[in-house]
């Protein structure tokens, strides 16, 4: 957006004179006074004395804090700020360019999108519409968006003009080219519009999709509607509390755990400071911005909370509250966070997609407890442990979870099938009202908290995002080269999932390489369902009921490799050959076999030759900075982790290191270096 000094606004505001856009470099709340919570206090949210708020819808609520503040900051994003007359201004100019591209209620708009400013004005611009939307991200597998695509209604589409993926599917909607959406240019226009807005929406329209793990099958739409979502909303300011704040979120537009700190932070007047792709990818810089805008809230899934805290920069004194949802909390954590940040408070918050952001929330977990319990239901969401013959369990007994309520989702898109199977009538409330079956193992203490113990299914959690086990062997399984797969899932004590995917050939045929595999699994599944190790498999070990024997395969899964060991290559032409051990000097291949021993303890596999893409051989965020520090311990100083997401084959890394290393005339290692703190990154 078009930026203009922070002074000409502030003589607009002294003036009364039209605001325009503003890029500022302060502190994102700076300047906006106590007057947006003051006002908009009992908007949406459950008040400070816990007494019920009127019943207003999430848009209703934004428009008018909009009015009565509407100098407020609003939003903060790389170099983009906008307050809340603009963004309003923004999403009515945007909702008429949907309108006049289709979409209507009961349609979707689907945002493939980097986060961004303009993603944020589609969501509001969706909602003026009446139409739901669905984020989807710009590396969603192809499979995985045909999907999407054949499971929604989806009328406008905005993304990149030259996303290929996009072209290739079969009746692509609408596109409205990203480039093509100049906020300056909406906001403008929808100073004009605003007049002449659609009538009222009603509440149980469908506000979103979100897409989950499909169970061995397709992947799951949720569907979520406008009076769910303030529902799961409204309740929150028992624990966020009202006071002016600036929301950090840690997560993507694609993670619901996202919209309850956004429409919050909207409801009440407050900043919704979101990072670039770039500061969520790389928490150094993640942690700079919450201290330059002196961020008061953050929402963060505990494993990139934990290396957050492991960092060598500390979070700011500014964070009042510290909201963990999406993985389980561990006491370790909460003692961590005691440590390092005791005058905020953290918060553990539970729910799955299909019960609306969080259904649970644990206020004031105890460090010292041998568990963190996920809490106690939100005002308006029941819990109930169950048997299977769907009778309450006693106190520390453990049952299946069931929530009921309000915040439990509509159902799964174009799935009445699956909806009928998840979403089962409730014994407890009145006729018509639901519960959902969570397939997570839980019990009560004796003071009612819940404990969460685990799945009732093969489901796992990766870096946020859930896995099922069955959706990863259903993808290996559409290979023509494979007859069977059995995927495995190992925790190491410090170290995330690891996921070992066993394989049987198709008759007549020889299981594929690991790399032609990993090509072949990214168009059906998201990054983190990416097996780590493959192994080939004259049969599958069978337990006596035939089925295949888990905890057999689980025993076969390869040890970690030794340091020092020889290693196969391959060549451009895929020749394969047996590599000296590093150390030796002998120029160049002593930079490339350094380098590639690293690789394989850092992926834990020997599969990457020279020329393969360190994201293609189960690299992600997390292992370039295990990368980046075995290269740095072994190479102090010469190569900066940011230059490894660009630097992606050995190749390429090898010869940087020797450029940069060849003044001293040695590739042998260093005298010993005083330990550096790794900087740390996190994918979500």
């Amino acid at each position: 957006m078009t930026a203009e000094r922070a002074g000409a606004s502030e003589r607009a505001e002294r003036t009364g004179a039209p605001v325009g856009p503003v890029r500022r470099t302060g502190a994102a709340g700076q300047g906006q006074g106590t007057e947006a919570a003051a006002e908009g206090a009992d908007v949406i949210a459950g008040r400070a004395d816990g007494a019920p708020a009127p019943s207003v819808s999430l848009l209703d609520a934004f428009l008018a804090q909009a009015d009565r503040t509407p100098r407020a900051t609003a939003l903060v994003i790389g170099d983009t700020v906008l307050r809340y007359r603009e963004l309003a201004d923004a999403s009515a100019g945007l909702a008429a360019r949907l309108r006049a591209a289709g979409a209507r209620p009961g349609t979707t708009v689907c945002l493939r999108l980097e986060q961004s400013a303009v993603a944020v004005v589609a969501v509001l611009a969706a909602l003026r519409v009446g139409a739901a939307w669905a984020a989807l991200e710009p590396d969603l597998p192809e499979a995985r968006l045909r999907a999407l695509m054949h499971d929604t209604d989806c009328a406008v589409v905005i993304g990149g003009r030259d996303d290929r993926t996009l072209a290739r599917l079969p009746d692509t909607p609408s596109l409205l080219p990203a480039e093509d959406l100049d906020l300056t240019a909406l906001a403008e226009a929808g100073t004009r519009t605003a007049a002449s807005a659609a009538p009222p929406v009603p509440e149980n329209t469908p506000a979103y999709l979100i897409y989950t793990s499909g169970s061995s099958g397709p992947p799951k739409g949720v569907v979520v509607t406008r009076r769910q979502l303030a529902d799961s909303v409204r309740p929150r300011g028992t624990v966020y509390g009202t006071a002016p704040s600036v929301f950090l979120m840690a997560m993507r537009l694609s993670f619901d755990g996202m919209l309850a700190g956004m429409f919050w932070s909207f409801s009440h007047g407050h900043t919704l400071l979101l990072p670039t792709a770039r500061e969520l990818r790389l928490a150094p810089e993640f942690t700079r911005l919450a201290h330059r805008h002196r961020a008061t809230h953050l929402i963060v899934v505990p494993s990139y909370y934990r290396l957050l805290l492991a960092g060598s920069e500390r979070l700011p004194d500014s964070l009042r509250v510290v909201v963990v949802a999406g993985e389980v909390c561990t006491p370790e954590l909460v003692r961590t966070h005691r440590a390092q940040l005791p005058g905020a408070r953290l918060v553990n918050e539970y729910g799955p997609t299909e019960t609306v952001v969080s259904c649970t929330v644990e206020s004031r977990p105890d460090p010292d407890a041998e568990r963190v319990p996920i809490g106690y239901p939100w005002p308006g969401a029941t819990a109930h442990v169950l048997d299977d013959r769907l009778r309450e369990a006693g106190p520390g007994e453990k049952g299946e979870l069931y929530v009921g309520g309000a915040f439990v989702a509509l159902g799964y898109a174009r799935a009445p099938g699956l909806t009928a199977e998840h979403f089962v009538a409730s014994p407890f409330g009145p006729a018509g009202a639901r519960l959902y079956r969570t397939g997570d193992i839980a019990h009560r203490d004796a003071t009612g908290a819940l404990h969460y113990h685990g799945r009732t299914d093969q489901q796992v959690k990766i870096r946020g995002t859930r896995v099922e086990l069955g959706d990863v062997e259903a993808a290996l399984e559409t290979h023509p080269a494979v007859d069977q797969a059995v995927v495995t899932c190992t925790r190491p004590e410090d170290g995330e999932p690891v996921l070992t995917a066993f394989l049987t050939p198709a008759p007549d045929r020889t299981v594929p390489d690991p790399r032609e595999l990993r090509r072949h699994c990214r168009f059906h599944l998201v990054e983190q369902a990416l097996p780590h190790r493959f192994v080939a498999l004259d049969r599958m070990s069978l337990t006596s009921t035939s089925k295949a024997d888990r905890r057999s395969l689980a025993a076969l899964v390869p040890a970690p490799r030794e340091p020092g060991s020889r290693l196969a290559d391959k060549d451009r032409d895929g020749i394969e050959r047996i590599v000296a051990r590093p150390g030796t000097k002998n120029g160049p291949s002593t930079f490339r076999n350094t380098v590639r021993e690293i690789w394989a303890e850092v992926l834990g596999h020997e599969d990457a030759g020279l020329y393969d893409n360190f994201f293609g051989v189960g690299g992600n965020s997390l292992k370039v900075i295990e990368l980046y520090s075995a290269l740095e311990e072994r190479w102090p100083g010469t190569v900066r982790v940011g230059e490894l997401f660009d630097l992606t084959t050995v190749a390429a890394q090898a010869a940087i290191l020797e450029e940069r290393t060849a003044n001293t005339g040695d590739a042998s290692p260093p005298p010993p270096q005083p330990a550096r703190p790794a900087p740390v990154a996190y994918e979500l």
